[in-house]
């Protein structure tokens, strides 16, 4: 029988005299993927040699008891006797952990391959950076937290949320000794962080045109508000009649770029407080996050997108808000669309995303012809169905409050709240008077 090669997640020892060396490569695998096995009574070419004349009840209790003793912080261990075809014995030791870095007496190691490498100091410095989940046992400079914000996002998303600790704590809010933690600041109504959007008026930041500042509201708020920014910008397209046929392109793969954005808010290192940030250029637009690559992932690993969250709850809580999705590709959307020239990841404390746009900003509604010079709203804005809907009805019902749209189409009052803000900035909508006594005017033409 034989049990393959040895590799990243696999090691084999001949027999329990290698115990040590067993689990120094055990710490390795964990530090390198999270999860390892060894076994015991295997040669290294994979053939089954068998633990022959082994106490192996024993053998399974001395290898839990060396673990516990050396092996550090502890780790969950499946520990398994097993045997051939021919009656041989072997043991198998398989452990699963996320709080890295781990060692083995005292010392730190990394797996490469099949081989078991001492850590330098400078990467053990960013092993303890981005080690574990830093977001949960981190405290919150405050104690002193609410999450109106945060409960009604998921009260949006559809997701019955209770202002309840046991609620709070199914979503990690909490260290181990039951205080707030960062991950629960950043989704407080008191997160003071400030994710900026910073547009430039051409190819360098000589000249600021506005900066948008994001802060004092749940980290899944302003992530929306982004993305919501982001998408009334690529909304506008550039129509071209040179070829004789109408084309239309859009200013970027708005796909492309949510992908970028939602990775940086997830893999961003927030235990210093500094937040991903957006840059907006006239021929680009560029998506900053801080902390560099986990150092647990090559860069090759990291173009297939294989996937290492620093801040595992953090992604949890994203992919059960809708905002990311278990095992969605998000590198490979944007290499798919402006390949791996976007990324720029020289700079071990940072990743830079640069998406190109289509043609300029200044460019936005401009063709080649006096026609396409005066287009109509609806010619420079695409609508999905919920915004046409939503459009419809305020073209018959122009004094309608936004419960009452929300109501009729079938949707929530926060989607219909963006629907018109985005209408809005891209002209398409217009609101007259108060807020409790407005006339609205549809501009587009549906």
């Amino acid at each position: 029988m034989n049990l393959g090669d040895e590799n990243e997640t696999q090691e084999f020892k001949e027999s329990l005299s290698q115990l040590d060396k067993g689990l120094k490569s055990l710490s390795a695998m964990l530090n390198r993927g999270y999860k390892g096995t060894v076994y015991f009574g295997v040669k290294d070419n994979g053939d089954i040699k068998g633990l022959m004349g082994v106490n192996i009840s024993k053998a399974k209790m001395d290898i839990r008891q060396r673990a516990q003793s050396y092996l550090s912080p502890q780790v969950k261990l499946d520990i398994d006797a097993l045997s051939d075809g021919e009656g041989r014995p072997y043991i198998r030791v398989y452990a699963y952990g996320v709080d890295t870095p781990y060692s083995y007496d005292r010392r730190y190691y990394l797996r490469t391959a099949s081989a078991d490498d001492n850590v330098e100091q400078n990467l053990l410095r960013r092993m303890f950076n981005q080690g574990g989940d830093a977001l949960k046992e981190i405290l919150s400079e405050t104690q002193s937290l609410t999450f109106k914000g945060t409960l009604g996002y998921l009260e949006e998303k559809g997701i019955h949320a209770r202002d309840s600790e046991d609620f709070f704590d199914s979503f990690g809010f909490f260290t181990h000794e039951q205080k707030y933690n960062l991950l629960s600041y950043l989704l407080s109504d008191q997160n003071r962080t400030v994710i900026t959007l910073t547009r430039f008026a051409g190819r360098n930041k000589d000249i600021m045109r506005d900066r948008t500042a994001y802060t004092g509201q749940s980290l899944l708020r302003t992530v929306s508000d982004v993305l919501n920014f982001l998408t009334v910008m690529q909304l506008p397209k550039r129509v071209d009649l040179s070829a004789g046929t109408r084309r239309e392109s859009s200013l970027f793969d708005l796909g492309a770029v949510r992908e970028a954005w939602i990775n940086a808010c997830v893999h961003n290192t927030w235990r210093e407080y500094i937040p991903p940030a957006v840059h907006i250029y006239s021929d680009r637009l560029e998506i900053i996050s801080y902390g560099g690559l986990p150092y647990n992932l090559t860069q090759s690993e990291f173009y297939r997108g294989m996937s290492k969250p620093v801040n595992a709850r953090l992604f949890e809580i994203f992919v059960t808000c809708g905002l990311s999705e278990q095992g969605r590709p998000g590198v490979p959307t944007v290499i798919s669309s402006y390949g791996k020239k976007a990324f720029s990841l020289e700079d071990s404390r940072r990743v830079v995303v640069t998406i190109p746009f289509n043609f300029l900003l200044e460019d936005v509604g401009n063709s080649a012809s006096n026609e396409s010079k005066s287009l109509s709203i609806s010619e420079r804005v695409t609508l999905i169905p919920s915004q046409r809907n939503v459009l419809s009805y305020l073209v018959s019902h122009p004094q309608a409050l936004l419960q009452d749209v929300a109501l009729e189409c079938g949707l929530s009052l926060g989607e219909v709240r963006k629907i018109t803000s985005q209408m809005e900035k891209v002209g398409a909508l217009e609101r007259i008077g108060a807020k409790n006594k407005s006339t609205w005017i549809v501009k587009a033409q549906l």
